[in-house]
């Protein structure tokens, strides 16, 4: 399996993350010098209050993405678990890491025998509800609150077919087969997702599962290798190349289950007629 990652990207993010970790720590503290010197200037109290608010968003938004960005023997990126994940997968197979792709950065994409798949990955845990294009969390409201430092849901079917209509985009524009699809891959296996999804959604220990069943669809013609080097060279523009791990090695909208059977298997997608189908 090839893998392009784009290695810029990623420093450049961890970079943002400790800037705005840093910005927001020193708001912070402004707060609380402008508290302690409001008692002989009461018109301060307005400036420590900004501040104080200032300060918790920038903090919080900085320690999301640098948890999101890093890795350490505990704890795998995004990328780096996909790449585990998906090693099995041979050289027919070539994923790309947050590749610019038009105006947009998109994170992970699959080219394979049958187009392209485009993952959204997520790593919360707990009660989630999806209805079409809305998603949200269940339990209790103040514990969202106290993580809001942590991984967070979005809107990862948005963010997703945004993703693919970008990649659409940049192959009707060359000319190349335009067969692109997504996937929501949750990473915890304490994800417990239910409700009705426009899109698949699957346990990440389910993606390569997920990947092969797409790639031999029958149904599709399959990609030329002239025609797959084509696309990867249009969506990784220039990026290296790291060395991968060939090995050797239906389109249904239900998630499977896997591991955490019971947990994602509760999502329901729209069949291509517009009914609905249940695991």
């Amino acid at each position: 399996m090839q893998i392009i990652r784009n290695e810029a990207h990623v420093k450049s993010q961890q970079r943002r993350g400790r800037l705005l970790t840093t910005v927001g720590f020193i708001a912070l503290a402004g707060a609380f010098v402008m508290v302690w010197l409001q008692r002989t200037r009461p018109e301060l109290i307005l400036l420590a209050y900004a501040l104080m608010l200032f300060g918790f968003v920038f903090f919080n938004m900085g320690l999301q993405i640098v948890g999101k960005f890093l890795t350490n023997d505990r704890k795998k990126r995004a990328d780096q678990l996909l790449d585990h994940t998906l090693e099995r997968l041979n050289d027919r197979y070539a994923i790309i890491h947050y590749a610019q792709v038009g105006k947009r950065a998109v994170e992970h994409q699959i080219v394979h025998t049958g187009g392209v798949l485009v993952i959204t990955m997520r790593e919360i845990a707990g009660k989630i509800i999806v209805n079409e294009h809305r998603w949200r969390r269940g339990g209790n409201p103040l514990g969202r609150f106290f993580n809001y430092s942590g991984p967070q849901l979005g809107n990862p079917s948005m963010d997703n077919e945004a993703d693919v209509a970008a990649i659409k985009a940049v192959l009707a524009e060359r000319g190349l087969p335009s067969e692109v699809e997504g996937v929501v891959v949750f990473t915890n296996p304490l994800a417990e997702v239910s409700g009705s999804s426009p899109i698949d959604v699957v346990g990440i220990d389910e993606l390569l599962e997920h990947v092969r069943t797409l790639a031999s669809d029958r149904e599709r013609s399959p990609l030329s290798t002239k025609d797959r080097a084509a696309i990867v060279e249009a969506l990784a523009q220039g990026l290296d190349i790291d060395k991968g791990t060939p090995s050797n090695e239906r389109r249904k909208r239900p998630v499977r289950g896997g591991s955490a059977a019971g947990r994602l298997g509760n999502v329901r997608s729209a069949t291509p007629e517009g009914g609905n189908s249940e695991n």
